[in-house]
């Protein structure tokens, strides 16, 4: 008996993920369609979206049909029903954004950046919980929060085994959070999340295979593979070690220390947009100097593009300050790519430095709207 209710309970929970799934990409749209899409019967189709209509999270939005025929009633998802929260405490400040369940940005902040255990499970903790009381929302319509960080986790997207920028080590983190907030908690890569966030609304909406590759503070490639995050088998897909000598800090202090009289006072952002204003006046040394990055980084991309062959490739960080520079790598990239396919869309993130905060908001509205399978 058991079992049985059980499998009742589970065949609902696939059904109504079915009918949210398919409002979410199709809405609005008409009880009748729902039933010819999901195959449902136009009795289990009328009980669950009654269910869910109580539940705030569907709601009739208009009348479909013109002439003396029967109009038939739209359904969509109600923006209000629900709200995310998606943090980014990968830089410094961090950045925290809200979302309602239709994917409209309803408010953004920065926070304080933080480091250690410590200071994740009391000052982000306390400036989360201050977010959510700043917004006036009652806490049970905050469905969801997602993080974006620096470092790698383990298969399950709940511990981090190890970030070196956040300093932490085998640091069960959605459990700690979740804990502390009483809300469901995600974890995700900050690659991989800006990543998401192009294709949600950005860059590359609407696109299902994409290469996001950001040079900044760090480096690393988000890879969003028919449709769903690409992590490799241990979870350390898109590490780009290769390109690290010309991450910002990096590549500044070489030519801070190589050419002092050019850049010595300068901080480490306009110390390379200095380098590029150079390298684009054909400015000696460092003309060859920014044609040997560029041709580097572009032998590198070019090769990616060859194995992956993607809808499109998003670049981000100080490569996309300066749109000279920018046009420069984009054909030298063109040139090393020696793959069959024809030039690859080579395109400029969108969302910049709100990208991966947005982009675990739109993870946890991926989450709650995806299809449930059995198990």
């Amino acid at each position: 008996m058991t079992n049985k209710v059980g499998n009742q309970q589970m065949l609902r929970e696939i059904n109504v993920s079915t009918l949210l799934h398919m409002i979410f990409e199709h809405g609005p749209i008409s009880r009748v369609e729902l039933s010819r899409k999901t195959k449902l019967s136009p009795t289990t189709v009328s009980v669950l979206i009654e269910e869910l209509i109580r539940e705030q999270l569907v709601h009739e939005t208009g009348m479909a049909g013109k002439g003396v025929g029967r109009k038939m009633t739209l359904l969509n998802i109600r923006a209000d029903g629900g709200y995310v929260i998606g943090v980014d405490i990968s830089s410094s400040p961090a950045h925290c954004v809200l979302l309602d369940l239709n994917g409209q940005l309803v408010a953004s902040q920065s926070l304080e950046s933080v480091r250690g255990q410590d200071e994740i499970r009391t000052s982000l903790v306390k400036q989360l919980q201050q977010f959510i009381h700043k917004q006036r929302i009652p806490r049970e319509l905050i469905r969801r929060i997602g993080i974006s960080l620096p470092g790698r986790l383990d298969e399950t997207q709940s511990i981090v085994i190890s970030s070196k920028y956040l300093q932490l080590e085998q640091f069960p983190m959605r459990q700690v959070l979740e804990q502390e907030l009483s809300i469901p908690v995600l974890l995700a890569n900050d690659l991989d999340a800006a990543g998401f966030a192009e294709r949600f609304s950005g860059a590359a909406k609407n696109e299902h295979t994409i290469i996001f590759l950001l040079i900044g503070q760090g480096t690393g490639a988000g890879l969003v593979l028919n449709g769903e995050i690409y992590r490799g088998s241990s979870g350390a897909a898109g590490r780009t070690t290769h390109l690290s000598p010309y991450c910002t800090p990096i590549l500044a202090e070489r030519l801070r220390t190589n050419h002092p009289e050019e850049f010595g006072s300068m901080s480490p952002e306009a110390t390379v947009h200095a380098f590029m204003d150079l390298v684009l006046a054909g400015v000696q040394p460092f003309s060859d100097q920014g044609e040997l990055i560029i041709r580097d980084i572009a032998d590198y991309c070019g090769k990616m593009l060859e194995m992956l062959n993607p809808q499109k490739m998003i670049l981000g960080g100080w490569i996309t300050d300066n749109a000279a520079f920018f046009d420069r790598l984009v054909h030298a990239i063109h040139e090393a790519d020696h793959s069959p396919y024809g030039d690859t869309p080579i395109v400029v993130f969108h969302w910049k430095e709100y990208g991966s905060a947005l982009g675990a908001a739109m993870l946890g509205l991926h989450e709650i709207f995806k299809k449930k399978t059995v198990q």
